[in-house]
């Protein structure tokens, strides 16, 4: 059994790598659809290869934060891609089971985080408590969000573009979080900016990308 975690460890590292330099390609050439697609493709499917061997890792080991916050990063990459495919959400189309099945296992694992949090804080330390709580708190309000998009609750006439864009950019998040938070004893950083530091450096930059197009295509206040 050993081996076989040692061999997907090594997938896992791989596909990480992948994701970090075809994600930040894919950013940097997003307004290039012809380029930007194909490059989304692989850095969607290393997450989900990322995603998979991190769900054997974590029952592996017994690490309900590694399982948790895995969920919460692979939801974001899933929900951005089958944003592209549920396009006709306004016009009646029904999202299909795995839509559903992905934001029901978000939820679980976000309540999961914030009780983990809160277990953490109170019996071994408030610093190492927050992590948990605030990506709990954002995967909530996250999985609100995509079930009120996926129940056709919709705002904006390009809502499928934001759910990528808000999606595929909350993802590279996670997989920048992950690479930092693995190395952060060699690069000197502290633990708690290696776990938020992304998060704090590149949400504005969501929030200013999400507004410019909401801007754009508004059906009704």
């Amino acid at each position: 059994m050993n081996t076989i975690y040692q061999s997907l460890k090594l997938l896992h590292i791989a596909a990480g790598s992948l994701a970090l330099l075809f994600g930040l390609t894919a950013i940097l050439l997003r307004n290039n659809t012809k380029k930007h697609r194909p490059i989304g493709k692989i850095y969607f499917w290393s997450m989900t290869v990322i995603f998979l061997t991190a769900m054997f890792m974590a029952t592996y080991k017994f690490n309900l934060f590694l399982f948790f916050i895995n969920i919460f990063t692979f939801h974001a990459a899933f929900t951005a891609y089958r944003s592209l495919k549920l396009k006709k959400l306004h016009e009646g189309q029904k999202p299909e089971y795995q839509d559903w099945l992905m934001d029901a296992l978000n939820a679980t694992a976000n309540v999961g985080l914030l009780i983990y949090g809160v277990y953490y804080a109170l019996h071994y330390s408030i610093e190492g408590g927050i992590i948990p709580m605030v990506f709990g708190s954002i995967g909530l309000r996250n999985s609100w969000v995509n079930i009120r998009r996926l129940r056709g609750v919709i705002r904006h006439k390009n809502y499928w573009l934001l759910a990528h864009i808000g999606g595929m950019l909350g993802s590279y998040i996670g997989a920048i979080t992950a690479f930092l938070v693995n190395n952060n004893q060699k690069l000197g950083i502290p633990d708690m900016v290696a776990w938020l530091g992304p998060a704090v450096f590149i949400v504005p930059f969501i929030i200013r990308e999400v507004r410019f197009y909401e801007k754009k295509a508004t059906l009704h206040q």
